[in-house]
């Protein structure tokens, strides 16, 4: 039985690899998919045994293809990892730290939100090699003071709002147990209150209580 010399299957697509094999007495088997953003799917990139090896007639030659689909990966929890060590998670498993968004809180550093397109994703999620992950992150409580509101009355809705204004943030939310309608219940006590505080640190989370709104209100 004479030796075949193998030639180089690089960039061949592996349909048309049943016809050429059958032809050469050579079977083959794919061992391995890999994703590449340059050549089509079904493409071979790596053979074994290497072009130019002289192998027996029904030899195996193994290839690796380019898969279908980007290979995937889960994201992991990040949430109060320092930035340097949430980055580096990312980076190893094939994820792209985005935006870096610091935000005022007292944990400095510290990853506080992981987001994806805008929205804040869970760990355990699954995205593909390559996908953007944008982190807000804490940058120490400020020594800026800001006035602190009185928020009786608001809704959370409302609240929300005014204590955005003043980089403040709603902490706690209770609702009373005669409330129905949650949009519709209105504050009527607050943590830290403003009438014992009239200013806070930036960054800094308020306690929020509310009750149902009454009809003559």
């Amino acid at each position: 039985n004479s030796l075949i010399d193998l030639p180089d299957y690089k960039s061949f697509s592996i349909e048309q690899m049943d016809s050429i094999m059958k032809e050469m007495s050579l079977r083959y088997v794919i061992i391995d998919s890999v994703y590449n953003d340059v050549l089509p799917a079904q493409t071979i990139v790596d053979q074994d045994p290497k072009p130019g090896t002289f192998v027996k007639p029904n030899r195996r030659v193994y290839f690796t293809i380019v898969s279908k689909n980007k290979k995937l990966v889960t994201l992991p929890n990040l949430i109060d990892l320092t930035t340097r060590r949430a980055v580096a998670k990312l980076n190893s498993i094939g994820l792209v730290v985005g935006e870096l968004n610091y935000v005022p809180d007292m944990a400095k550093n510290a990853v506080l939100k992981q987001m994806y397109e805008g929205e804040e994703i869970l760990p355990g999620q699954v995205l593909a090699v390559g996908s953007v992950i944008d982190l807000e992150i804490g940058d120490g409580l400020s020594e800026v003071l800001v006035d602190l509101p009185s928020l009786e009355g608001l809704t959370l809705e409302d609240a929300q709002i005014v204590l955005q204004m003043r980089s403040l943030k709603v902490g706690l939310v209770v609702f009373d147990k005669d409330v129905v309608d949650s949009s519709n219940a209105v504050i009527y006590n607050q943590s830290p209150n403003s009438d014992k505080v009239s200013m806070i640190n930036l960054g800094r989370n308020i306690d929020v209580f509310l009750k149902s709104k009454k009809l003559d209100e």
